[in-house]
């Protein structure tokens, strides 16, 4: 297999991301630091969101996407985004009515508010984010869309192997943009869902989703409809 082929389809495949690092650094005194295991902003309106039966949610992630060395187009214009979650969402395939995120295309208004972590006693830690040029998707076997795996399978030499060959790294990390890193393969968002972000087990913040997992939040490209996803090992 030569090496133009393989770097050709790299150069197809890979998308930018902005993953984040958890502490290391001291946080902010800022609205422009984001955020794990805390939401500390919202309209002097809002309350702590509960989901469809009645139950408090929890403060996840809030981030501030200016701050982001990259950001997918879909939501290039909202500044705030902040995360909250049902104790019950991994009872439920389907998050909807689980999950409540809240998109701010301005700041000025926001007031300081004091929300309870409820049941996921996740330790807040700053986060820190950093530019990748070239994240790649985790396909298995079937996962691999059809026009993608008939290049690899025209390679002008042997069928090269996706992990060993293509691929650089998977960046299984909070993340905004790039590709979601799923453990399970399979997984499709639905017609005119786009992959925004994804939140991972995170041993820095005490945060483990089932058996190191990640939660996946897709966004309708013309409904501007939330959809979210969890999978484990």
């Amino acid at each position: 297999m030569s090496s133009n082929s393989i770097e050709k389809l790299r150069t197809i495949l890979k998308r930018k991301a902005t993953i984040f690092h958890t502490g290391g650094h001291r946080p902010l005194d800022s609205l422009e630091q984001s955020w794990i295991g805390r939401v500390a902003v919202a309209l002097p309106a809002e309350e702590q969101p509960v989901d469809v039966q009645g139950n408090v949610m929890a403060p996840i992630m809030q981030l501030y996407l200016p701050a982001m060395p990259f950001v997918p187009q879909a939501i290039c214009d909202v500044k705030l985004l902040t995360v909250f979650l049902s104790p019950d969402v991994l009872d439920h395939e389907d998050m909807e009515g689980y999950m409540c995120i809240r998109e701010y295309t301005s700041v000025e208004n926001l007031v300081e508010k004091d929300f309870s972590p409820v049941f996921m006693h996740i330790k807040a830690f700053p986060l820190f984010p950093e530019l990748i040029e070239n994240d790649y998707p985790v396909w298995d076997g079937e996962d691999i869309p059809e026009e993608y795996g008939d290049a690899l399978n025209n390679m002008d030499e042997e069928e090269p192997d996706y992990f060993e060959d293509i691929v650089e790294e998977i960046h299984a990390v909070h993340k905004i943009g790039g590709y979601p890193s799923f453990i399970q393969p399979g997984i499709d968002f639905g017609e005119g869902y786009e992959f925004m972000f994804q939140i991972a087990s995170d041993a820095k913040a005490g945060l483990n989703i089932v058996d190191g997992g990640s939660f996946y939040f897709a966004k309708h490209q013309n409904e501007g409809i939330w959809r979210g996803y969890f999978d484990f090992y």
